[in-house]
């Protein structure tokens, strides 16, 4: 898998991808405008590659689009590098998560296509809310807020939600990620579940995975 870094700085944020061939993608944005490069050089597939990233990041924050910010790009490409063995599967991936095409082939085994769960992230206050919607019927709507979490679930199960609750204020008391880093997290594990349960596993593999890096 695709090793990644992420760097933050006032305006500039930057995501690094290192492929095991040894290819390196990064992508920029910042007061100067958005850039994608590759190394060693491959004019072709920077072009592919920056082609998308400039599509969905023209969509942002339109109705039917389910990015709503630049930083949730970002974070969905980072995501879905971590699944990626080489820049072709990478880029196929790319082209089912960030919605270029109706129609497209599936991406290669390694990459995971979104399911039909319909997430919405939206910002509350100083906070963040999540809600989902699950192919299977189910429904869960989290608030993140700067002191606290709240969590309501359709149907709600007493021990699971218990277990979300544990999970989710164990990330954010250990302060390792922003608030809107879980947010984004959260709303990145939903759209490869089909229902809370798998959803809940997949934040489990997650965290862990995290805590590991």
């Amino acid at each position: 898998m695709a090793l990644t870094t992420k760097h933050i700085e006032g305006d500039l944020l930057m995501l690094r991808i290192m492929f095991p061939d040894g290819m390196t993608v990064t992508v920029a944005t910042g007061r100067n405008g958005k850039s994608v490069s590759v190394a060693p050089n491959d004019s072709e597939l920077a072009e592919r590659l920056s082609s998308i990233f400039q599509w969905s990041t023209d969509r942002v924050g339109e109705p039917d689009y389910p990015f709503t910010s630049l930083n949730q790009v970002i974070y969905g490409m980072e995501t879905l590098a971590r699944s990626a063995m080489s820049i072709e599967q990478f880029i196929e991936g790319l082209r089912e998560v960030l919605e270029v095409s109706d129609r497209h082939p599936m991406p290669e085994v390694g990459v995971r296509a979104p399911s039909l769960t319909v997430v919405d992230l939206s910002p509350s206050g100083n906070g963040w809310i999540v809600d989902a919607r699950f192919l299977r019927g189910e429904r869960f709507k989290l608030a993140i807020n700067k002191a606290s979490i709240g969590w309501a679930a359709d149907p709600p199960e007493p021990m699971r939600d218990k277990e979300v609750m544990k999970i989710l204020s164990g990330v954010k008391g250990a302060r390792v990620s922003s608030d809107e880093d879980l947010a984004l997290l959260v709303m990145e594990v939903a759209h490869y579940s089909s229902d809370i349960a798998g959803w809940l596993q997949g934040m489990h593999s997650a965290i862990s995975e995290e805590s590991r890096s």
